[in-house]
């Protein structure tokens, strides 16, 4: 990471998943210096139920806005696998 940071000058990461590493644990390291774009993991997006996905997007903008240099958004793209009823709570929560 930091040759991507310091030699290739990268401004933003995107697609994140939680197993690898949680997009809210790299912004706490990286994002003073990159953006984190992204985060929701997609297992997440296609598994929890609306209620547990309004949480878990909360707890991830709650620990990454702060920061600074956070953009909200599916970790990865956004399968036709994906409940609609999920991917517009993930909106829903993002603009609240």
């Amino acid at each position: 990471m930091e040759d991507l940071i310091e030699d290739v000058r990268i401004d933003g990461k995107h697609s994140f998943e939680d197993v690898i590493i949680p997009a809210w644990e790299f912004h706490r390291k990286y994002g003073g210096r990159i953006a984190t774009l992204g985060g929701v993991d997609v297992n997440v997006l296609a598994s929890a139920t609306p209620s547990e996905l309004r949480k878990y997007v909360r707890n991830l903008i709650d620990k990454c806005a702060p920061l600074g240099r956070f953009a909200v958004g599916s970790g990865n793209s956004i399968p036709n696998y994906i409940p609609l009823e999920n991917f517009l709570t993930m909106l829903d929560e993002a603009l609240a």
